[in-house]
């Protein structure tokens, strides 16, 4: 694995936690009836999730 892709490999992972950290996120605004954090926790959601994309692409894990 070259350097570059080691760099994207590396944001991958991050955002994938942060990710997780939203899905927490998300069941402790449901518990407390909070729906404005819930709302906010899936846009950090969306937006990690289309960095994850970019990122793969741009590392070449995809194939494209």
């Amino acid at each position: 694995m070259t350097g570059g892709s080691a760099r994207y490999e590396r944001w991958i992972v991050i955002l994938a936690a942060v990710s997780l950290l939203c899905v927490a996120g998300i069941v402790w605004g449901e518990l407390a009836n909070n729906h404005l954090t819930v709302a906010k926790m899936v846009g950090v959601i969306l937006l990690a999730y289309s960095f994850i994309l970019l990122f793969l692409r741009k590392g070449g894990f995809t194939g494209v």
